[in-house]
C-alpha cells in the first residue's frame, strides 16, 4: 500500500525514531502503504505510526481530515508510518471500502513529535490508543520494551522475556490510562517471548532478537481469544522502532 498525498505522554527528542516493522504476518516486516503528506524540504514535520490490531477479517481505511491516505486495504497486523505537516487532525479508521466508522482521534500533531496510534478491539467494538512518544528515561545500552494485551476477553496475561516475568496479570485495555506507555529496559539478546495465562499455561510464544542497543520495541499479545487457527489466533508480535 502507499499513503497518498486515549493520549498520554510517554521526553527525549534529541533522538528521533521511526517505525521499522511489525512481525505479525511476515517476519521480514511490511511494505509502506502510506504516503507522506509531502511537507516541503526543511519544513516542520510530525511523525505518525499506525498499527492495526483490530481482530477482524476485514481491513481498514485511514482518513485524515476526511481525506483517505491509504491506497490499499490496511489489514489486521499491519503497521506503517509517515511524515505529515504539523497541525490539528481528525483521523478516522473506517471499515475497508465502506463508511462504517470504527474509531476516531482528533488532536494536535505537533512539530517534531512522534505519535503512535493503535487500533484495537474486534467486530463488536473498537478503540484507538494514542501515544505521544517522548522516549523518557530510555536506556542507551540495553533494549527498551513495553507490552500491550490487545486480545479482547483474554483474561490476565503474564509476559515473559526468556525466563523472566517482566509483566504480570496484564488485562485487555489496561493500557488506556497510559500507565503502560513507558518503556522498560531489558537485556540484549535473542529470547523466547511468552504470554502465559493465570495457571502458567502458554498462550503464545515467539522467538525474537532484541538486538538494537538503545532500541525501542512494542510487544503485543493480539488476536481473538476464541480463535484457534489462522491469522486471528492469539499470537505474540513485536514492533521495533528504528533510529533515524
Amino acid at each position: 500500500m502507499n499513503i497518498k498525498t486515549k493520549e498520554r505522554m510517554v521526553t527525549k527528542m534529541s533522538r528521533l525514531w521511526t517505525l521499522a516493522a511489525l512481525t505479525v504476518v511476515a517476519a521480514t516486516g511490511f511494505t509502506s502503504c502510506l504516503k507522506n503528506s509531502d511537507p516541503q524540504p526543511q519544513q516542520p514535520v510530525t511523525y505518525v505510526a499506525f498499527v492495526n490490531s483490530l481482530g477482524t477479517e476485514y481491513g481498514v481505511d485511514i482518513f485524515m481530515d476526511a481525506k483517505k491516505i491509504n491506497s490499499d486495504q490496511f489489514k489486521y497486523g499491519a503497521a506503517d508510518g509517515a511524515l505529515f505537516t504539523p497541525k490539528n487532525y481528525k483521523i478516522d479508521f473506517k471499515k475497508f471500502g465502506t463508511e462504517v466508522l470504527l474509531g476516531s482521534v482528533s488532536a494536535p500533531f505537533d512539530t517534531s513529535r512522534y505519535t503512535t496510534l493503535i487500533l484495537h478491539g474486534d467486530g463488536a467494538g473498537a478503540g484507538v490508543h494514542r501515544i505521544l512518544e517522548t522516549w523518557a528515561n530510555a536506556s542507551t545500552d540495553r533494549a527498551n520494551v513495553r507490552f500491550f494485551n490487545l486480545v479482547p476477553n483474554s483474561g490476565p496475561v503474564d509476559l515473559y522475556i526468556g525466563e523472566t516475568r517482566v509483566w504480570g496479570s496484564r488485562q485487555y485495555e489496561d493500557f488506556v490510562t497510559g500507565q503502560y506507555d513507558q518503556f522498560t529496559a531489558n537485556n540484549l539478546g535473542t529470547f523466547n517471548i511468552v504470554a502465559k495465562g493465570p495457571g502458567g499455561d502458554t498462550l503464545a510464544i515467539k522467538e525474537f532478537s532484541l538486538a538494537a542497543r538503545g532500541g525501542f520495541y512494542n510487544i503485543y499479545y493480539q488476536g481473538i481469544d476464541s480463535v484457534t487457527t489462522g491469522d486471528l489466533k492469539p499470537k505474540i508480535s513485536v514492533m521495533p522502532y528504528q533510529q533515524q
